[in-house]
């Protein structure tokens, strides 16, 4: 077996120096611009707004939720926005809980 050549070390090439004197832009304008060279994440709308959660769920708990919004004909991530708010307004917690859409929904499953 042959050992792989190391990358080159030197990043120079990859660097580049902002101009200090141009006017700066406020975050949602920088948002909305794609990196230079198409390279890189452009943020969606909706990320600007919404702050993300993470939920762990045990595999069949899963499986059966999934079943049960295909069953119903809606998305997980909406049975489980619906939990959220009855379990918040049973406790007494103000909202509100869901994010609107920043653009047209997507392509329904049919």
């Amino acid at each position: 077996m042959s050992k792989r050549a190391a990358a080159p070390t030197s990043y120079a090439a990859s660097l580049t120096v902002e101009d200090s004197s141009a006017k700066p832009q406020d975050d949602a304008q920088q948002a909305a611009q794609p990196a230079e060279g198409g390279q890189g994440r452009v943020r969606r709308p909706l990320e600007e707004v919404a702050d993300p959660s993470v939920l762990y769920l045990h595999p069949t708990g899963k499986k059966n939720l999934r079943l049960y919004a295909v069953e119903r004909n809606c998305k997980v991530h909406d049975l489980l926005l619906e939990a959220v708010e009855e379990w918040a307004a049973a406790k007494g917690l103000a909202g509100p809980w869901r994010v609107p859409s920043a653009g047209p929904p997507r392509r329904r499953r049919g």
